[in-house]
């Protein structure tokens, strides 16, 4: 089993802070009901309009809980990786202009790995080059959902270059292989990328791969893949 450094997770806070604005709502809708009567009922417009938020609010809660399932799924994946690997989830590198949210570092001799872990459905479709991605859902009727969604080849390749530069900054190995995990078994991805990864749980590769990852400049000794997790340590979310 892999060393979990962190198991905590920034979905979980997102979450509460939309419960706790649901809560907020539900007792603004409630006052504006007695004011009704000394407002000529205009308070009620108020009761209306936190409906309509409580609905959206209800949406992103979806959406987080979605996301929060996927991502402790993969963690756990990430869990069996052997001993000598060491696992640091949610991590947040700031540079002078930019920012990286990370969903997961492995560090090991064979490597220091970025995963970004996208809990989605159905097919996706494009280029390497694209900055958009097609993706081909079908609903629960039969009918065909088609949508964009932002290549995230290109958010991992941010995330490499954020992370490499912290690594320079502080002497040590700075190589590091990105990869995209799909982690949804109703996934199919029909694109590929010369120096992302893209791996998904319908072909159960993703251990495989990190564990028999090779590059000849790639050699960490134990020294260093502590100097490395300590280093993310203070950057852990």
């Amino acid at each position: 089993m892999s060393q979990i450094i962190n198991k905590s997770n920034h979905l979980k806070k997102e979450l509460f802070m939309e419960y706790g604005k649901i809560i907020v709502c539900l007792f603004a809708s409630i006052f504006c009901i007695p004011l009704a009567f000394y407002t000529y009922g205009f308070s009620l417009i108020g009761t209306l309009v936190f409906g309509v938020y409580i609905k959206k609010i209800k949406t992103n809660i979806s959406i987080l809980s979605f996301g929060l399932k996927g991502e402790k799924e993969v963690l756990k994946l990430l869990s069996d990786l052997p001993k000598r690997y060491k696992v640091v989830s949610d991590i947040l590198i700031q540079g002078r202009n930019t920012s990286s949210q990370i969903d997961y570092v492995i560090i090991g001799a064979n490597g220091i790995f970025i995963v970004e872990a996208k809990n989605i459905k159905g097919n996706i479709k494009g280029k390497e080059t694209d900055k958009y991605l097609t993706q081909i859902k079908i609903g629960k009727g039969g009918k065909e959902y088609i949508k964009e969604m932002y290549n995230p080849t290109f958010q991992v390749k941010g995330h490499v270059i954020g992370l490499t530069k912290l690594l320079k900054k502080n002497k040590l190995p700075s190589i590091v292989q990105g990869v995209v995990y799909f982690a949804n078994e109703d996934c199919n991805v029909e694109f590929n990328s010369s120096k992302i990864a893209m791996l998904t749980k319908k072909d159960n590769n993703l251990l495989k791969y990190i564990k028999t990852y090779k590059n000849e400049e790639i050699k960490l000794t134990p020294k260093e893949q502590m100097q490395i997790t300590e280093l993310l340590k203070n950057h852990i979310m």
